[in-house]
């Protein structure tokens, strides 16, 4: 396999791999908001007013619920037009990643 070869599968796979590991972020920020102490408060303005109508746990679930299909969206706007803005699309989701991942890391270990 020659360098170009593998530089040409990493990207090819790069943004649904990216776009898989921000589901997972999603789910596990999911998990670790519902799963929270009770002493910790949702730093979220708009969380805490809808709970005003919905409990916590189902205003959380719907947000991530619109969360994913957004990201389901953008992977099938990928699929569709692949090759435009692919790096910008790229770096996009790696900023998302690394900013979900600090939000999961907290959630759990703060």
């Amino acid at each position: 396999m020659r360098i170009d070869q593998r530089t040409s599968m990493i990207s090819r796979y790069r943004t649904p791999s990216l776009l898989g590991v921000v589901a997972v972020l999603q789910i596990l920020d999911w998990h670790s908001t519902l799963t929270a102490g009770h002493t910790r408060g949702e730093a979220n303005k708009i969380v805490n007013w809808l709970v005003q109508w919905m409990s916590f746990a189902c205003v959380v679930s719907i947000i991530k619920v619109i969360s994913l299909t957004m990201l389901l969206v953008g992977f099938l706007y990928w699929r569709k037009h692949k090759g435009l803005y692919e790096l910008e699309f790229a770096l996009c989701l790696s900023v998302v990643t690394v900013v979900y991942g600090g939000v999961v890391f907290n959630n759990y270990f703060a």
